[in-house]
């Protein structure tokens, strides 16, 4: 050991673990503060609508103001990815009745992409398989015509095209929308690293106004 070592050794040895817990504060900080703030920055005015729910009645995105939405675009008949999306919210639902703020401070909303095959009793029974239904506000359905459907998907910056064996292809995201109305994330449905407390979370954050 050189002579300047064997003199300071206690003094470096302690400046790298000051170095090294400064370092693990710094990146809790990152991680746990300003990465989901910067993730969770107001895009842009989510678009407004006027839908049917699946008892016929008016619904529009005014209605749900005050609320944190999470919006699906999505077709009952869907092969593949829309069902267990539907899944995952199912999970998200559960998760919110627990915290006391579904349908009080937090609302799903499923928008059919495919208004001619899933009537009211199609949704009903598409709904009931995820016990959509427990907490009035809570998850709700919604229908319209099929053309203003597709634009305001498109206006919420998600893609639907019509294939010609009448299926839908889609983006699978869920949107995040504060109370507001401010559309604040995309979550990739089809990501299989989204879990239920991951989006649960950024819920609770904007439902407490941030």
């Amino acid at each position: 050991m050189s002579t300047f070592l064997g003199k300071n050794w206690f003094k470096l040895a302690l400046g790298a673990i000051l170095i090294a817990m400064i370092a693990s504060f710094a990146y809790k900080l990152w991680a746990n503060g300003s990465e989901p703030d910067q993730r969770l920055t107001a895009m842009k005015q989510a678009p407004s609508f006027q839908l049917q729910d699946l008892d016929g009645k008016p619904v529009s995105s005014q209605d749900m103001d005050g609320k944190v939405r999470l919006v699906y675009f999505f077709y009952s008949f869907c092969p593949d990815v829309c069902m267990p999306t539907t899944f995952l919210l199912s999970q998200v639902q559960e998760s919110l009745k627990k915290k006391d703020l579904l349908g009080t401070k937090a609302e799903i909303v499923s928008i059919t992409v495919d208004p001619k095959r899933d009537t009211p009793e199609v949704l009903k029974e598409f709904g009931n398989r995820f016990e959509s239904k427990p907490v009035p506000g809570g998850w709700t359905f919604l229908r319209g015509e099929e053309s203003k459907i597709h634009k305001l998907a498109e206006d919420f910056g998600i893609m639907v095209i019509k294939e010609k064996d009448g299926n839908f292809s889609h983006s699978n995201a869920i949107l995040l929308v504060d109370p507001k109305g401010k559309l604040r994330n995309y979550y990739d449905a089809s990501n299989p690293e989204l879990d239920v407390d991951h989006i649960v979370k950024d819920v609770v954050t904007l439902s407490k106004g941030k």
